[in-house]
């Protein structure tokens, strides 16, 4: 991954980071305001999907599919400075991220980054989604539960709300952290023994 960060342009950086150690789709990416970002408290909330039809281009901010697709998420801790740093010096006055014409950033501008930093970090099997699924293993890794992993993605299912009831508050921002631990080992062995698996 260090290599595709590396590759893209710097005004697109923060969307793959946050793609990958948040597991935000591209539409959410789109949607973020400025003002979903809490750099004192570390984190990224999603209020808003960017929505764009293929017929006719039209492109608009609608809600997420579901309930659990409005979430707060905790930003590990080795990504706030670079969040920072972006809003610092590529962000919009209302949104995070945009176009060259400070407009809302369209999802082909942010793919077509993307395909040209994948293609010169010989990584070209790679999709943007592949970024996110990137985020929810290595968050698995950090020792998200599964109801962790349910509430960090923004995803609902009947059948796991009985196995798994409630998601114990702070449990988001250990993950976090552990995220960024496993960014600093690059070994999921090394990882601090109060992040562990567990039902």
């Amino acid at each position: 991954m260090i290599k595709l960060v590396e590759a893209i342009h710097p005004k697109y950086r923060t969307a793959v980071l946050i793609a990958a150690w948040c597991a935000l789709r591209r539409g959410e990416i789109a949607g973020l305001l400025v003002s979903d970002v809490d750099l004192a408290a570390g984190t990224i909330t999603v209020r808003k999907n960017r929505v764009e039809l293929l017929k006719g281009g039209t492109a608009f901010d609608g809600d997420p599919k579901t309930e659990a697709g409005r979430r707060t998420i905790a930003i590990p801790p080795h990504v706030v400075p670079l969040v920072r740093l972006h809003l610092a010096e590529f962000a919009g006055s209302e949104r995070l991220f945009v176009s060259r014409d400070g407009t809302a950033l369209r999802g082909n501008t942010l793919y077509q980054a993307f395909k040209r930093a994948r293609a010169a970090a010989k990584l070209e099997h790679l999709t943007f989604h592949d970024l996110r699924h990137t985020g929810q293993t290595l968050a698995a890794q950090a020792g998200a539960t599964l109801a962790d992993l349910m509430r960090r993605l923004g995803h609902a299912s009947m059948v796991a709300a009985k196995r798994y009831l409630h998601v114990v508050d702070g449990r988001d921002a250990e993950i976090a952290k552990a995220l960024s631990d496993l960014a600093e080992h690059g070994d999921a062995a090394k990882l601090p023994r109060s992040i562990t698996m567990r039902s």
